[in-house]
């Protein structure tokens, strides 16, 4: 009997505290769940108006947290820089995503939560052979923006010269996307609604000399920007700057 006696309050507080765990991780959940995402990022297009993309195709409402730049010549980061460490992200950066008590960073990240929370056939788990070239398509398309990208910010601001030396860096993904509507085919991924603002920037780089060059890629970007959703918010994406105010070259 002394024995059940001792037992008793340990079993009583590890049940309770069980409970409480349960408890407390349904209201997690139940908050994230009835909580609009939020978009961190600067007054730009950049990395963020591809995820705008795909969220409103996803029929997601949400929110912006803004940072603005600072004007030349010291082109202040401040906005950003003095908040960065106070928002407990695992690895502060932008963009971000909030949800609820969910915090997210890195672009591909967050595409990709979207896509598995909001709309998973973007993911196209359910065929191993699509994945696979959706996968393929995220890392040739990222490789392409970083080329046609930081020149803009690192170069001299010649468009012309930077066109004629990054035009061959579309060659092959012109050539991938022969006979189809998007990346993989006729099926959507996350990795259209960037590769489709990247030809979109380099339309305003090349002045639409891209078009001559590869024709098949005016045609792309304009099935995406038609999407339901898209178009709404690439309308709105006009008002911004491709780049942030310190790169050489921009709209």
């Amino acid at each position: 009997p002394n024995s059940c006696c001792f037992c008793f309050p340990y079993f009583f507080f590890f049940f309770f505290h069980h409970f409480v765990s349960i408890v407390y991780n349904i209201s997690n959940t139940m908050a994230t769940e009835n909580t609009k995402p939020i978009i961190g990022y600067w007054k730009i297009r950049g990395l963020a108006a591809p995820i705008h993309y795909q969220l409103a195709y996803s029929k997601v409402d949400f929110d912006q947290e803004i940072y603005e730049q600072g004007d030349a010549p010291d082109f202040s980061r401040a906005s950003w820089v003095d908040v960065k460490y106070t928002q407990n992200f695992d690895f502060p950066n932008l963009p971000y995503l909030k949800h609820g008590n969910y915090s997210l960073t890195e672009s591909v990240a967050i595409h990709k939560y979207c896509a598995k929370k909001w709309c998973p056939e973007l993911l196209c788990l359910d065929d191993d052979e699509l994945y696979g070239k959706a996968e393929m398509s995220w890392a040739i398309m990222m490789d392409a923006k970083m080329a046609f990208t930081m020149p803009c910010y690192m170069g001299d601001g010649d468009k012309k010269a930077h066109w004629e030396k990054c035009c061959p860096r579309l060659e092959s993904i012109s050539k991938f996307l022969e006979g189809k509507k998007f990346m993989i085919g006729d099926r959507l991924c996350c990795a259209d609604f960037q590769m489709a603002e990247l030809v979109d920037l380099v339309d305003f780089i090349s002045d639409g000399e891209v078009y001559k060059v590869y024709p098949n890629l005016k045609a792309y970007k304009e099935a995406v920007f038609a999407l339901p959703g898209v178009k709404d918010f690439t309308e709105k994406s006009l008002a911004l700057k491709f780049n942030n105010k310190s790169a050489k070259i921009n709209n």
